[in-house]
């Protein structure tokens, strides 16, 4: 018998599929199952001496979409043939393949359908998984080409074309959500579950249609999270929810943050870097799990100013509190008068002291710094030079 190439193709019905289908059954059976391509090829047997060779019983049974018997004498007239039946294997109404059983055609009959039909079960669950890994690496590049894009290097129109195909409207809003999870990556929890559980998670977690949630990798996760009708508050209220779901089902920690509300590839890159540097600056100031870009403003601002020059600034405007001995109060001190909006009785209950005791700290600092009269625009210089260091308190040992 001539030796057959096996055609691996890039259907749903794989030779690793049918060796492990064909493998499986034979076992469980008690006979021999053999699993052809559309060409009457053998692509796995519980005999595996059999894979590779053509079985000529099968092109027939792939035309008619039949099942057919052969006794030992019609056997020996057909190449690659034993005695047993023949059934088709057919996904979405065609016939992509034949499934055969070694035997009596008497005795082996009766297990034609059910191998079949478990057969048919499985390539049905390969050919949706196949599917929604292949709608996951679309979404997955859509992102990608989203976060990188670049109108004078790839147009508007193309992106949006790229997103039409896969039935996402990029015109309509969206909230950026990057979110992290420290440590190893979770698994599915069970061999049922195609996507990782952290991303079934997400989606359950900020759902509707035109939301986009993606992997991007080994521990982050971007979302394009569809406005909620109570704004900011409902994507919020979205991610706590997912912070309570991660660590309820996975018993994992997970960092959100939350960036600004954008349609179309420009907006929506501006909104993924605004949740990025949310996320970012969110462990070094707000310290909670989900934190908003509205939240760090300034520290987004202080952060794409070098060190030196930080540090600069905070020497030139508050350099005689600083060497004054009691600088970590000074700096709550003037960061939570000009927060409460230059009022007393907000700063002192700010501070948890007596008014009192929140005057004579403004005389004082005033008096250090030698102004005459007390204006706000010296102590919003003041209150820059606090918060730049207090960013700067806050950076990491190894940054």
């Amino acid at each position: 018998m001539a030796a057959t190439t096996i055609r691996t193709g890039s259907g749903p019905l794989t030779p690793a599929l049918a060796q492990q289908i064909a493998g499986d059954t034979s076992h469980i059976v008690g006979f021999n199952i053999l699993i052809t391509d559309a060409h009457g090829t053998v692509i796995g047997s519980g005999d595996t001496s059999r894979v590779g060779s053509f079985h000529e019983a099968s092109l027939e049974v792939i035309r008619t979409r039949l099942s057919a018997t052969h006794s030992a004498a019609q056997a020996r007239a057909l190449e690659g043939v034993k005695p047993g039946v023949t059934l088709p294997i057919l996904l979405n109404g065609q016939a992509v393949g034949t499934v055969g059983i070694t035997g009596s055609p008497a005795q082996v009959t009766r297990f034609g359908l059910m191998v079949e039909r478990q057969t048919e079960i499985l390539l049905h669950q390969a050919s949706l998984l196949r599917s929604t890994l292949q709608r996951e690496r679309e979404l997955e590049d859509l992102v990608r080409s989203i976060l990188a894009f670049d109108p004078l290097v790839t147009g508007h129109s193309t992106l949006l074309d790229q997103a039409n195909d896969q039935g996402v409207d990029l015109t309509a809003s969206r909230v950026a959500v990057v979110v992290h999870t420290p440590g190893r990556t979770p698994v599915p929890s069970t061999t049922s579950e195609w996507l990782p559980r952290a991303l079934v998670l997400l989606r359950e977690s900020f759902q509707h249609r035109q939301t986009i949630a993606v992997s991007i990798s080994a521990n982050r996760y971007v979302v394009f999270a569809h406005p909620t009708p109570d704004g900011m508050d409902g994507i919020l209220s979205q991610a706590r929810h997912c912070v309570e779901q991660f660590r309820t089902h996975l018993g994992s920690d997970v960092e959100i943050g939350i960036g600004t509300e954008g349609a179309g590839p420009t907006q929506m890159r501006t909104a993924y870097e605004d949740a990025a540097d949310a996320l970012h600056l969110g462990r070094r100031i707000t310290r909670r799990s989900v934190t908003t870009i509205d939240e760090v403003r300034m520290e987004q601002l202080l952060s794409g100013i070098g060190l030196r020059a930080r540090q600069r600034y905070t020497a030139a405007v508050a350099e005689p509190l600083m060497a004054a001995g009691d600088w970590n109060t000074v700096r709550s001190t003037v960061i939570a008068w000009c927060e409460s909006g230059f009022s007393l009785v907000g700063a002192a209950r700010r501070l948890h002291i007596h008014r009192n005791t929140l005057i004579h700290r403004l005389e004082r600092i005033e008096h250090l710094q030698g102004w005459t009269t007390r204006t706000a625009v010296a102590y919003l210089a003041l209150y820059l030079a606090c918060k730049t260091n207090e960013f700067d308190a806050a950076e990491p040992s190894d940054s």
